[in-house]
């Protein structure tokens, strides 16, 4: 069982909303007599139930945490970290340098960007303008 600080943190931040919704729980069961029948006749039931049904939502990912730390299926096969200087086979012949070169080349055959400067007569929009859509129609 491997647990890091954030697991840890977040199994703690899990299990803080548990123990003030079963603090809740408790004291709405007290105030009905510590049983069902009272809890029922003073009208908490609704409460009490969806409580219940809350806590279980909020247990659900600690659970889900705890299986996967316990387990050790934490995380996605093929995803732990490759040992210094070992390629993995997708980036096993890959050339950092070479694909920036290539990016470079193509940046400098594609045409600029239309600016104010190509503008023709009065018209500083060179380019076909969009076509109105929401909202007010132009003038």
């Amino acid at each position: 069982m491997r647990l890091s600080i954030g697991g840890l943190l977040g199994i703690i931040g899990g299990v803080a909303p548990l123990v003030y919704i079963a603090w809740m729980l408790r004291h709405f069961i007290g105030v009905g007599g510590d049983s069902a029948e009272g809890v029922a006749m003073i009208s908490l039931g609704p409460t009490v139930m969806g409580l219940s049904i809350i806590g279980l939502l909020f247990a659900l990912p600690l659970i889900i945490k705890l299986l996967r730390a316990v387990s050790g299926t934490n995380r996605v096969p093929g995803a732990r970290a490759e040992a210094a200087g070992e390629l993995s086979a997708e980036t096993q012949g890959f050339d950092a340098d070479a694909a920036f070169a290539n990016y470079m080349r193509n940046r400098d055959a594609a045409p600029p960007p239309p600016i104010a400067a190509d503008a023709v007569g009065d018209d500083l929009r060179p380019f076909t303008p969009r076509p109105g859509g929401f909202g007010r129609k132009g003038v």
